[in-house]
């Protein structure tokens, strides 16, 4: 019975002997090592997506810093073009000032007013109608003054109307007629 108490005592501590202690940690072992191999069999496929996927993300990442650099060029180069195209809209809008001014001075009948626009063609069309008007006008006056046209010189000599004299008048002209007949 003596055996018996160190048996219980096993039993009810459980613990092992050194070759059974041994024996398990050689199996725990290879059942770690069988693990670590179905689990890398089972990932392999994931594993080499990851790796391919990091590579994408990589080329793709440098794609991103090109084109932003790309855009940061282009914005730069918008601004500049923004610049320049103010600058030759104010060129544009003085060049269309000086025309307007040029054309008012080029035609001393047209008014001032008569020539408005903010563009050259503008400026242009609202010249040729007022040149048409200053034409039209022009042309109605011609009308007018040939209308009431008085032929140039003297009339030509009638003798007076001596229908309207009563008689004493008509042998009194008569007489100094005559005597001025004689003096000459």
């Amino acid at each position: 019975m003596a055996d018996e108490p160190e048996t219980k005592n096993q039993v009810e501590n459980q613990t092992p002997s050194q070759e059974d202690y041994d024996a398990i940690k050689s199996e725990l072992e290879a059942e770690r090592t069988r693990a670590q191999t179905l689990v890398a069999e089972a990932t392999r496929e994931l594993t080499e997506k990851v790796a391919t996927l990091e590579t994408e993300v990589a080329t793709l990442s440098q794609q991103v810093v090109e084109k932003t650099q790309e855009l940061n060029e282009l914005n730069e180069l918008y601004k500049l073009n923004q610049l320049d195209f103010e600058g030759a809209k104010a060129a544009y809008a003085y060049a269309v000032d000086d025309f307007k001014k040029l054309a008012a001075a080029s035609n001393p009948l047209i008014p001032q007013e008569a020539i408005y626009g903010t563009t050259i063609e503008d400026i242009k069309a609202s010249l040729e109608r007022a040149n048409k008007l200053v034409a039209n006008v022009q042309e109605s006056l011609s009308k007018q003054a040939q209308a009431s046209v008085v032929p140039a010189g003297a009339p030509a000599r009638t003798g007076p109307d001596l229908s309207s004299l009563s008689t004493k008048e008509k042998i009194n002209l008569g007489l100094e007629q005559a005597r001025k007949k004689k003096e000459q």
